[in-house]
């Protein structure tokens, strides 16, 4: 990996961590490492075509809070900050993921999907009121296919020379 995937994995575990214990509080220092992102990123044009990839990941955490499964203190503007910064991870620091079999990635969003969303509500950031079984059941359902389609997607938007 080369030194800005370093600074980008490194700095995408740190807005998670902002994003999840600071909520809508530090949106504005979720939107400034948004910024920080595109001011060191090699390809900052490509990034901006990626960015609609988070909306089925918006979409998905939105039905499901509208179905139940998660609840929240207040409209988790965070949450759709969250997925904006995963997809910008996928074609630089998360790259390795264009390599892996087709058959795995969905295996593999199941379960980092599971562990992202469990370690939110650990932290209390997010309730589930089905229970965290049921709840990390239906989250590794949609990760499962939430993950293989967005880098598939990425893949396809960045180029073979990106």
């Amino acid at each position: 990996m080369s030194k800005w995937q370093w600074c980008q994995l490194i700095g995408f575990q740190a807005y998670w961590m902002i994003a999840v214990l600071g909520q809508n509080p530090m949106t504005w220092l979720c939107l400034a490492l948004l910024g920080l992102h595109f001011s060191f990123s090699p390809s900052p044009r490509r990034d901006l075509w990626i960015l609609p990839l988070a909306l089925p990941g918006i979409i998905v955490d939105g039905l499901l809070t509208r179905l139940g499964f998660f609840q929240f203190d207040d409209f988790p503007f965070w949450l759709g900050l969250l997925w904006v910064g995963f997809v910008l991870t996928i074609g630089h620091s998360q790259r390795w993921m264009y390599r892996v079999p087709a058959a795995l990635l969905p295996v593999l969003g199941a379960i980092a999907g599971c562990a992202a969303y469990l370690g939110a509500w650990r932290l209390g950031a997010v309730e589930f009121l089905y229970g965290p079984l049921t709840v990390a059941l239906v989250i590794a359902l949609a990760w499962a296919v939430l993950l293989p389609s967005m880098v598939m997607f990425d893949k396809r938007l960045r180029g073979p020379y990106d």
